[in-house]
């Protein structure tokens, strides 16, 4: 419950930084170039963010969850 209290308190410090940054910008990178307002360029590094977020904690949990499997397996006594 804390933790998502603490997801909507962010969420909405990014929502009211996103209401206050609304100039256009030009992002590059490499050869692509795009300008589009400050707001959207921060909801897409958000998103992001919270993306990777999701994919390396479910990463680690699958590698902690094949830790415990294997170790089950070893201890585990014969028949």
């Amino acid at each position: 419950m804390v933790k998502f209290i603490i997801g909507i308190i962010i969420g909405i410090i990014v929502i009211v930084f996103m209401v206050q940054n609304v100039e256009v910008v030009e992002v590059s990178f490499l050869t692509w170039s795009v300008s589009i307002p400050t707001a959207v360029m921060i909801l897409i590094v958000f998103v992001v963010g919270i993306g990777l977020g999701f994919v390396v904690r479910s990463i680690g949990y699958r590698k902690k969850k094949k830790k415990a499997q294997r170790e089950e397996e070893e201890f585990r006594p014969e028949r």
